[in-house]
């Protein structure tokens, strides 16, 4: 039986992180107190160690109990939880753990998840910069938002957000045994009324992409606005005033902003 663990704590154990532990190269969780003789030899910066030395001092004055503060790089943030629920058997860089989680068919690595898109990120995926051939840092997703990574010297283990932080890779471990929290979907935009109306050929003339989602939105609800198909027709148009007759709105057909917004849509019009 494969080794598992609950999505709910490997998030807990991420934010119990933010705003204490430190950023040191090579560290994989050590508490301070045993790795503050040791981070002259670690850091391969020596420069580096001010900085460290100057968020200990920062973190110390927000009074934050010394016996609490950990250290770790950016793998290493995840190194110490793996390794402690047995998930992974030895230390790994940001570059191993990608190909840990996606495999690597020419080094024989079997894969351990798979790789997605950014845009389907989702809590509990790893994020990735890097190149094609070699990631050198790494975080973790907490929702479909916001990641929690051990970002840098300067700042330490820090939640960000995901859209800011330029992530170009991103990857979803196989080892969780509750469900990832599912994405919250994000809402079709709408940046102009939709009526029905024809030209001066008879045509109907309002059509288009918009359309198309209000019709789905229209049916989701339990309304029928006839064929799905962008066009905004007459049966497109009673469904809408039904909407809006059952929802205490002006039953004119017209999807304006306080229709849109109740049908599903975000306004912009």
């Amino acid at each position: 039986m494969a080794v598992t663990v609950k999505l709910t704590n490997w998030i807990e154990y991420l934010m119990s992180r933010v705003g204490i532990d430190l950023y040191v190269w090579g560290a994989n969780g050590e508490t301070l107190i045993i790795l503050l003789p040791k981070i002259y030899d670690m850091e391969k910066v020596k420069s580096d160690v001010k900085r460290v030395l100057k968020l200990l001092d920062k973190r110390l004055l927000q009074k934050i109990d010394v016996y609490i503060i950990r250290c770790c790089d950016c793998s290493g943030l995840s190194i110490r939880f793996l390794l402690e629920h047995n998930i992974i058997k030895s230390d790994m860089t940001a570059n191993d753990l990608y190909e840990y989680i996606v495999g690597n068919k020419e080094k024989g690595i079997k894969a351990h998840g798979k790789k997605i898109a950014l845009k389907d990120v989702q809590a509990g995926d790893y994020l990735f910069m890097g190149t094609d051939t070699n990631k050198w840092h790494v975080g973790y997703a907490v929702s479909k938002t916001a990641a929690v990574e051990s970002k840098n010297h300067d700042e330490g283990v820090v939640q960000t957000s995901i859209s800011e932080r330029g992530w170009k890779y991103a990857a979803r471990p196989d080892w969780y045994s509750d469900q990832p929290i599912p994405p919250t979907p994000e809402k079709p935009v709408l940046k102009r009324e939709l009526y029905f109306a024809k030209d001066d050929a008879g045509k109907i003339s309002i059509r288009g992409e918009d359309v198309t989602e209000a019709q789905k939105l229209l049916l989701e609800k339990g309304y029928n606005p006839g064929s799905i198909d962008g066009i905004f027709g007459e049966k497109t148009s009673i469904a809408t005033q039904n909407f809006q007759s059952n929802n205490n709105l002006e039953a004119d057909g017209i999807i304006g902003k306080k229709t849109a917004t109740v049908l599903g849509f975000k306004w912009e019009g």
